[in-house]
Order: C-alpha cells, then sequence, then structure tokens
C-alpha cells in the first residue's frame, strides 16, 4: 500500500450527544465508528443490521420455496415462480441490509 492510500487517524471534538449518536449508528449497523463516519461522509447511509427475527422470517421463507421447488417435478410454471420467487427474496434481502447512496 503506498503512502497516500494509509489511513490516517483525526480527531475531531463532538459533544456528548453527539458522541452517543455516532455509537449508537454504529452499533445499530453492526460496524465500528470509523466505518460508520466514512460510509456518510461519502454520502452512504447504512441500513441497521436486521433483528434475529427478520432472519428466521428468511429462513422460513426459504424453506418454504425449498419444498415447492422440490415438489415442482417439471411444471414449468412453478418452477419459474420459484426462479421468480428466489430475485424477490435476493432484491427484498439486499434493500433490506445494504447501504445505500443518497449523493
Amino acid at each position: 500500500m503506498e503512502e497516500k492510500d494509509k489511513r490516517k487517524k483525526v480527531t475531531i471534538s463532538l459533544y456528548d450527544k453527539d458522541i452517543a449518536e455516532l455509537e449508537a449508528g454504529a452499533r445499530l449497523t453492526g460496524g465500528n465508528k470509523s466505518e460508520y463516519v466514512r460510509m456518510l461522509i461519502h454520502f452512504i447511509v447504512p441500513h441497521s443490521m436486521p433483528e434475529k427475527r427478520f432472519w428466521e422470517l428468511m429462513n422460513e421463507l426459504y424453506a418454504i420455496h425449498n419444498v415447492i421447488k422440490d415438489n415442482a417435478e417439471d411444471n414449468t410454471n412453478i418452477l419459474m415462480a420459484c426462479e421468480q420467487l428466489e430475485d424477490w427474496i435476493m432484491k427484498f434481502q439486499s434493500e433490506s441490509t445494504q447501504p445505500w447512496e443518497v449523493a
């Protein structure tokens, strides 16, 4: 890594309330304060990490999908619907967990 690409330490002054907000935001996203600030200064807003219940429900959805797909045999309509459901699941999961850019 070249010298210019190395991370540098920066000191900033914040009020207690701001520090609490920074720490809470980082904790909710599952990252640390530095990662959280880096995302924000690039106008990327991180999602809060989904709660355990979200992943439990996603696993139930995957299980239902698998039962349908396993019993579809050669029914192309059902197999196509399963593919559409797989695409939707991936889109939903991505939109629920991936940060988004605001600028």
